[in-house]
C-alpha cells in the first residue's frame, strides 16, 4: 500500500482522539509498541539487577567492591554506546520513518541478551569473554537508544493528541513495568550457579516474536504527512546550531531522568546492602520492587494531573518536591538508617516530574528535526549521567569514605533538571507536535 493510502486510510479517525478510544482499529500498534518497550527495558535492566551476580562470574576478585565496580562499569558501556544509535536511528526515523525503526531496534537488543546468557564466565574464557560482554553491552546501548526514543515519538505522532501527558504516562508505565518485572524476576535468582542464563535466553526469545509482530506497524500520520512534501533533510550540524537551547535541555532533563532512576531503582539497593550493610541484598531487591511498582501506578495519576493543570507547572513542583525529599534521605543515610516512608515519597515525585518531562521536550521538536534531535540530547544525556551514574557514585565513596557522598550526586542531578525547567519559557500550544 502506498504512502498515500495509507494516510487517507487513517488520517480521518486520527484527530482528535480521546484515551477512551485508544482501544479502536489502531489498538494493535499501540499495544505492540509498548510490549516491546517492556522487553526491552526488561533486556536493559536485568543486566544492572545481577550485577552482584555477573560480577562473581565475570570480575572475581579478592574485594567485591572493586568487583561491583567493574561490573557497574560494563553496565554504563550501554549508556556510553548510546549516541552512536541517536546518530543511526535518528537519521534513519526522520528520513525513512519512525515505524522502520521499530523494526529493527528490537533485535539489536534480543541478541546481545541471547549471547550474554551463552558466554562462558572469566574462569573458562578470561578477558575474551569480558570483552565480549563489554561489546554486547554497547550494541545494547545503540539499539536501546533507537527503541525507547522511537516507541515514544511513534505512539505520540499516533496517539498524543488529546491528552499527551497520560500518553507519556502510558509509555513510561510499558518501560518501567519492564523494569519492575526484572526486579523481581531477579529476586527468584540464586545467587550461585547458572539459573540466570535462562532469563537472557527466554528474554531474547521475546524479543524475536516482537521484531515479528513489529513488521506490520504502519507509519504515524504527522510523518506521512512530511512524506507528501518531500525535502532535504536538515544537516545535523544546522539543527545543532539553531537549536542548542533545545537540545540543552533535553541533555538536562534527560540526563536528570535517567540519572536518578538508574541511581534510585538500580545502584541504591546494591549501595546499602553491599557497601554500607544497612540491608540484606534480598531486602534491598525488594525494597527496590516495591517501588518501582509504586512508580508505575503513579504515572498514570501523574499524567492526569499534568493534563489538567500543565505539564510545566506539575514537572517543576515534582521536581522541587523530590530534591527536597532528596536532602532528607542524604541527612538520614549520614546516619546510618534507611527510611522506606522517604523512599516512597520520593518515588511518587519523582513520578510527577518524570512523566511531564518528556512532554516538555518532545514538543520542542518539528517533525521533520524530531527523531535526531529528541534521540541525540537524549543519548548525550544518558551518556553524561545515567548509566555513568553508578560508577561515579561507588568511586566518590571510594576516595572520600563518605556513606552519604552518592546521595549528594543525587541531589545535584535533581537540581540540573528542575534547574531545565525553570529555564524553558512557556511552550507555545500542545500542536507543535504536529507542524
Amino acid at each position: 500500500m502506498s504512502s498515500e493510502a495509507v494516510l487517507k486510510k487513517i488520517q480521518a479517525p486520527v484527530y482528535p482522539l480521546t484515551f477512551n478510544k485508544i482501544i479502536d482499529k489502531r489498538a494493535p500498534l499501540f499495544l505492540v509498541a509498548l510490549f516491546g518497550t517492556t522487553l526491552a527495558y526488561f533486556e536493559f535492566a536485568i543486566y544492572g539487577f545481577l550485577t552482584p551476580i555477573l560480577a562473581h562470574h565475570f570480575f572475581p576478585t579478592d574485594d567485591p567492591t572493586v568487583s561491583l565496580l567493574k561490573a557497574f562499569g560494563v553496565f554504563a558501556v550501554g549508556s556510553l554506546a548510546k549516541p552512536i544509535g541517536a546518530l543511526i536511528f535518528g537519521y534513519l526515523g526522520d528520513t525513512q520513518g519512525r515505524s522502520i525503526t521499530l523494526r529493527y531496534t528490537m533485535i539489536g537488543v534480543a541478541i546481545p541478551t541471547f549471547i550474554v546468557g551463552i558466554l562462558p564466565g572469566y574462569y573458562s574464557w578470561g578477558w575474551v569473554a569480558v570483552a565480549i560482554l563489554i561489546l554486547c553491552r554497547m550494541f545494547q546501548g545503540i539499539f536501546m537508544a533507537g527503541e525507547s526514543d522511537g516507541v515514544r515519538i511513534y505512539i505520540f505522532e499516533h496517539f498524543g493528541h488529546k491528552r499527551p501527558c497520560l500518553i507519556s504516562a502510558c509509555i513510561s508505565c510499558s518501560a518501567y513495568t519492564g523494569i519492575a518485572l526484572a526486579t523481581f524476576v531477579a529476586m527468584q535468582i540464586p545467587t550461585e550457579g547458572d539459573v540466570w542464563r535462562w532469563v537472557f535466553f527466554a528474554s531474547s526469545a521475546c524479543g524475536i516474536l516482537i521484531y515479528t509482530l513489529r513488521r506490520h506497524l504502519i507509519e504515524t500520520p504527522p510523518f506521512l504527512r512530511l512524506q507528501q512534501n518531500p525535502q532535504p533533510p536538515i544537516p545535523l550540524k544546522n539543527i545543532v546550531r539553531s537549536r542548542w537551547p533545545s537540545l540543552l535541555r533535553t541533555i538536562m532533563i534527560c540526563g536528570t531522568v535517567g540519572g536518578v532512576n538508574h541511581f534510585y531503582f538500580f545502584f541504591q539497593g546494591t549501595y546499602l546492602s553491599k557497601v554500607l550493610n544497612l540491608l540484606t541484598l534480598e531486602s534491598a531487591l525488594q525494597y527496590s520492587m516495591y517501588l518501582i511498582t509504586l512508580y508505575v501506578l503513579t504515572f498514570p495519576i501523574a499524567g492526569w494531573v499534568a493534563d489538567k493543570w500543565g505539564y510545566a507547572k506539575v514537572g517543576k513542583i515534582g521536581g522541587i518536591i523530590t530534591l527536597s525529599l532528596a536532602i532528607i534521605n542524604l541527612l538520614i543515610i549520614k546516619d546510618e538508617f534507611v527510611s522506606l516512608p522517604i523512599m516512597v515519597l520520593t518515588t511518587i515525585s519523582m513520578a510527577f516530574f518524570v512523566v511531564p518531562a518528556y512532554l516538555f521536550l518532545t514538543q520542542q521538536y518539528d517533525v521533520n528535526i524530531r527523531f535526531r534531535s529528541f534521540s541525540l540530547g537524549h543519548a548525550i544525556g544518558s551518556t553524561l549521567f545515567s548509566g555513568t551514574g553508578p560508577v561515579i557514585c561507588l568511586f566518590l565513596w571510594q576516595i572520600t569514605g563518605l556513606s552519604y557522598v552518592p546521595f549528594i550526586y543525587f541531589s545535584l542531578l535533581i537540581t540540573m533538571g528542575v534547574s531545565a525547567f525553570i529555564w524553558r519559557a512557556r511552550s507555545n500550544a500542545y500542536n507543535a507536535w504536529f507542524l
